[in-house]
């Protein structure tokens, strides 16, 4: 199902700021319905004194405290700096761990949830789904790589060599994920922030390390599921790691990793983010003048990651029909990343903003 013809639809990234994953599904679909590509679950995760606001609310910040406290596999080389919530300050005060096995055998030992978190959220999302007669309704459910779950606990030359360690965990809980719940009721979002990131930082020459990073956990994942691809420029407590104010370099890289896309994965949707963090999108329309270059999978959707807070709504729509000019045709709603860092009446102001952009004419 591609994005010609058709109604827009919005996506919801994944991380909601509400009280738990039955809450986030709730007010999601009451806000924006009919219109959603699939249902997440929100990301909020346990909370405690040590994670107020959940910890999975950081995306995969959380894992870290977890994963140092597996002394079988990793030793704790520096603990970082954290916040009240109990996440890095910032990108350079992460925890770093060291792993104690080879990759192979960390691959197989490690253990990161997923599947877990899906199973205790499924039940509230079938009986959202039957109260609202919604059965073609997927659950959408964010699988970061193993280099994106390897950069946030590792050193930067172990992330890279232990990163394949860590997209076999990845998509063993994916796999586990399908035979609990069923293929029919999923939709994979492979998210991918460390790779857009050094995509942006490294000469385009030597791009296939973060394409293949991504291709890497996709090619490992059921085939029966379709696959979103959420690009990503980093969000830790709403402060991007890049805001690039062009896209040329982002749509180069998603093209490099379509071109590789294997064809035995059906591709739902493709996010790209214009907006960043705390900023905003740019409004100058050659930003955006490579998205009519961009080559999707036939029946793919392209979803604009442009809504933010900060701009009038006015301002939002003339931008989605800049955007729109320069795809040469429509594309689907979203915000840049998840709204796990921001406040619930904000999340809620966004949600309804992305409702309000994908209806109008």
């Amino acid at each position: 199902m591609g994005n010609s013809g058709g109604m827009r639809r919005v996506l919801l990234v994944g991380s909601l700021p509400y009280r738990d994953e039955a809450a986030a599904m709730a007010r999601a679909y009451e806000l924006a319905g009919d219109r959603l590509i699939a249902l997440p679950d929100g990301e909020i995760g346990e909370r405690s004194d040590q994670y107020p606001s959940g910890d999975r609310s950081q995306w995969v910040a959380g894992l870290a405290g977890r994963l140092s406290r597996e002394s079988e596999l990793f030793d704790v080389r520096d603990v970082g700096t954290i916040n009240e919530q109990g996440f890095p300050v910032d990108f350079d005060s992460t925890m770093r761990l060291r792993p104690k096995t080879g990759s192979a055998e960390l691959g197989q030992r490690l253990v990161l949830g997923y599947d877990t978190f899906a199973a205790r959220s499924w039940p509230h999302f079938v009986g959202l789904r039957a109260s609202a007669q919604r059965r073609d309704l997927r659950m959408q459910v964010g699988l970061p790589t193993g280099l994106g779950v390897a950069a946030s606990v590792l050193a930067p030359v172990r992330a890279l060599r232990f990163a394949p360690a860590f997209a076999t965990c990845v998509a063993r809980e994916a796999q586990s994920t399908v035979s609990s719940i069923g293929a029919e009721n999923l939709l994979f979002q492979v998210e991918a922030p460390a790779e857009v990131v050094m995509a942006h930082r490294i000469p385009r020459l030597v791009w296939r390390f973060a394409v293949g990073s991504v291709i890497d956990l996709v090619r490992q994942l059921p085939d029966r599921v379709p696959v979103g691809l959420h690009l990503c420029y980093g969000d830790l407590n709403n402060v991007a790691a890049i805001t690039p104010q062009g896209f040329d370099r982002l749509i180069g890289f998603a093209q490099a990793v379509l071109r590789r896309w294997p064809r035995s994965h059906a591709l739902a949707y493709i996010h790209l983010p214009f907006a960043a963090g705390s900023s905003p999108s740019p409004t100058d329309p050659a930003a955006y003048r490579s998205l009519g270059r961009l080559e999707l999978p036939a029946g793919s959707r392209l979803v604009a990651g442009f809504v933010h807070e900060d701009p009038t709504v006015e301002s939002l729509e003339t931008l989605l029909a800049t955007i729109e000019t320069a795809r040469r045709a429509p594309v689907d709603v979203a915000t840049a990343c998840g709204l796990g860092r921001r406040s619930p009446e904000i999340a809620d102001e966004l949600i309804q903003r992305c409702v309000h952009l994908a209806t109008i004419d």
